[in-house]
């Protein structure tokens, strides 16, 4: 039976993923009723858990983790996630919206947050126990001692990139080495943007800043700062959508993308504590995860309408979130989210490698050492529960890859430049 309701939700989601984006419309309000109960036929689609692949009946958490997390002061569970980037977080809203959470028995309140710096520093200040962010903060957050597990991945290589105004006279990533003074390169500090600018000044002979000598210096500020290619900067660091809504308006031209350097993403994680003595907590947290995920590409224009419908998200318009999950959630299969620990550790042991060198992070960490911080199992049981596969390798990598993660140069691979129509799912070796 299961197996029955998984390939008939994916091929709602394969339809989903291959239709234009639907016309603007009201969004009917949900039908009354407990989990597994039939839903009318007047609610909208998006709120039948059947009509967007997930098999019920819910899986309740068990009233111990309950009163344990009751015990630690994390009643309700509190979800820290972005109102500034769609293609980490449009799953968010629509989570909080079905109440996916609650179903499955954990009283739960959401707080976005418009950029980076708030959203680590609730993290680390105790105030959220559930939140996602880029991979260069999240190793400083568990630097810092406070215990963390990844379950997921954010995004599939979110776009970042090198802008520059239009008259500049860069017009490619080499041009910086020639430029005959220290530049001046605005990003927001701690980002993974900065992690970008170091991967790519390493492969095209730059030095890099706080040395002698150095090509650039960097300016802290915030990517809606950025975004503008404010006054006294040559270039700015910026990752989408703030690449997207910086090239729309005219406001710079792109010199050089993230995708040859760096495998930039981030992490949904949780209190480590949680992953220890609530397992099934962290279970229900992942289960929601994909469930919401399902919900965004069976109505990716509604997903888009949540989104903007954030105070916080005012900046963007519904057609720009709807651009952003089209670009980054709908592209590719659904499986992305996977966290494959061998990879990403490989792949951000060289983000560790730079920040201990720059004296930001105490502790100097291999591999190994950081696949400790990722437990996977979770989505490989959410998987199971859906009837597919747990992808051998990331999802944008194709077969044969000639790459080898932490040692760019890479070759070509599926990203959101390469990518013109959605990856097919199900296909051969999908499905369990």
């Amino acid at each position: 039976m299961l197996r029955r309701l998984s390939v008939s939700a994916l091929v709602v989601l394969a339809t989903a993923c291959s239709q234009p984006p639907a016309p603007d419309a009201a969004v009917p309000s949900r039908a009354s009723g407990t989990a597994g109960a039939a839903v009318s036929a007047e609610a909208a689609p998006a709120d039948d858990p059947a009509a967007r692949g997930w098999p019920l009946p819910y899986t309740p958490v068990s009233d111990a983790s309950v009163a344990w997390l009751k015990s630690q002061g994390w009643w309700p569970l509190q979800i820290g996630y972005f109102a500034d980037v769609p293609g980490y977080s449009a799953h968010m809203p629509v989570m909080k919206d079905l109440k996916l959470l609650e179903k499955r028995g954990i009283e739960v309140n959401y707080t976005s947050f418009q950029s980076g710096p708030p959203i680590l520093e609730a993290f680390l200040a105790g105030q959220t126990q559930v939140t996602h962010y880029g991979d260069f903060p999240f190793w400083n957050t568990v630097d810092k001692g406070v215990p963390a597990v990844a379950y997921a991945v954010t995004g599939t290589n979110v776009e970042a990139a090198l802008l520059v105004r239009p008259d500049s006279p860069l017009h490619s990533a080499a041009d910086l080495k020639n430029a005959g003074k220290e530049l001046v390169i605005g990003t927001t500090l701690g980002s993974y943007c900065e992690f970008y600018l170091l991967a790519m000044g390493t492969q095209n002979g730059l030095a890099a800043p706080g040395g002698e000598g150095a090509s650039y210096r960097l300016a802290g500020m915030s990517m809606r700062e950025a975004q503008l290619l404010p006054a006294g900067t040559d270039a700015v660091a910026v990752f989408d959508p703030h690449v997207t809504f910086a090239l729309d308006k005219g406001l710079g031209r792109r010199i050089d993308d993230v995708y040859p350097y760096y495998f930039a993403t981030g992490y949904e994680f949780l209190r480590r504590e949680i992953h220890e003595h609530a397992p099934d907590v962290a279970q229900a947290v992942a289960d929601a995860t994909i469930e919401a995920l399902l919900a965004v590409r069976h109505d990716p224009d509604r997903a888009a309408a949540l989104y903007v419908s954030d105070p916080r998200a005012k900046a963007w318009s519904k057609d720009a979130a709807r651009a952003q999950i089209d670009r980054y959630v709908t592209l590719y299969k659904p499986t992305y989210k996977y966290l494959h620990a061998g990879f990403w550790s490989a792949e951000d042991a060289r983000v560790v490698a730079a920040q201990h060198a720059a004296g930001r992070l105490k502790r100097a960490r291999d591999a190994t050492d950081l696949a400790t911080d990722f437990a996977p199992d979770y989505l490989a049981t959410t998987f199971e529960k859906l009837g597919w596969a747990v992808p051998a390798r990331p999802v944008f990598l194709p077969e044969g890859w000639a790459g080898e993660v932490g040692k760019p140069p890479y070759p070509p691979y599926d990203n959101a430049r390469t990518l013109t129509t959605p990856q097919a799912f199900p296909a051969a070796g999908d499905l369990r």
